[in-house]
């Protein structure tokens, strides 16, 4: 409540988030990144596949 009595919503304020919070969140943004980098190696091997090796077709 502030100094009138009224309620106050202490999220909005700018107070900074627990400890417990920031781990949480630090945890979900590791995962996040881990999925990501899983993803984009999942596309890059199928792209792979769907695209072959200029390398090995024959020149003319």
């Amino acid at each position: 409540m502030d100094r009138a009595g009224d309620e106050v919503d202490t999220g909005a304020v700018g107070h900074p988030a627990s400890r417990r919070d920031l781990t949480e969140l630090s945890e979900a943004a590791r995962d996040l990144d881990r999925r990501i980098e899983q993803h984009l190696a999942r596309l890059r091997r199928e792209r792979a596949a769907d695209i072959p090796d200029q390398r090995l077709r024959p020149s003319g």
